[in-house]
């Protein structure tokens, strides 16, 4: 006799009606109550327009002559050669942030967290647990910061996938870094 022998009939308690009432209300719950969050994930990698690429991939320190920017935009600033470039600093890259804004379920102070991993000190007040749709899962995974009504946050615990026997969700922890 197996384990799973020992356990009731699925669906006595938890059926599909009950699981896509979950749904429905924590979608509705996130409409109503959630409210617009900055995500920030890492930067996008491209290279400079305004010099040309030495051997070691940094800046050769020769203005590019085929920048398509036009002249005096932040990205087609010439310079004397054998200097900086004034875009990158002579790295040869330019970075771009990526950001995008969703609306998240926001709770302070979650009850489901464990404070203590972080010291006797470290304040409750300062975290925050997001919830979302699970579309949202690989966002949250690459994740830099949030900013959550003004405050600037820091992913404090790899987000996981909730929900009612499906998951749709996504919830993630952020730690507040200004004050």
């Amino acid at each position: 006799m197996g384990v799973d022998q020992q356990l009731p009939t699925p669906g006595a308690f938890v059926d599909d009606n009950l699981v896509n009432l979950y749904g429905t209300t924590i979608d509705q719950l996130i409409s109503d109550f959630g409210r617009f969050v900055t995500i920030f994930s890492a930067p996008q990698e491209s290279g400079c327009p305004n010099c040309e690429k030495g051997f070691d991939g940094s800046s050769q320190g020769v203005v590019q002559g085929s920048n398509p920017f036009p002249v005096g935009s932040p990205f087609n600033r010439p310079f004397a050669t054998g200097g900086f470039c004034p875009v990158c600093n002579g790295t040869h890259i330019i970075e771009t942030p990526v950001s995008c804004s969703i609306k998240l379920s926001i709770q302070r102070a979650p009850k489901d967290f464990e404070y203590t991993q972080y010291g006797k000190d470290f304040d409750p007040g300062n975290v925050v647990k997001l919830k979302g749709k699970l579309v949202t899962f690989e966002l949250m995974k690459t994740a830099k910061k949030a900013i959550v009504d003004g405050d600037t946050y820091t992913l404090i615990r790899y987000p996981i996938k909730t929900g009612l026997r499906d998951l749709r969700y996504v919830q993630s922890w952020w730690m507040r870094i200004d004050k």
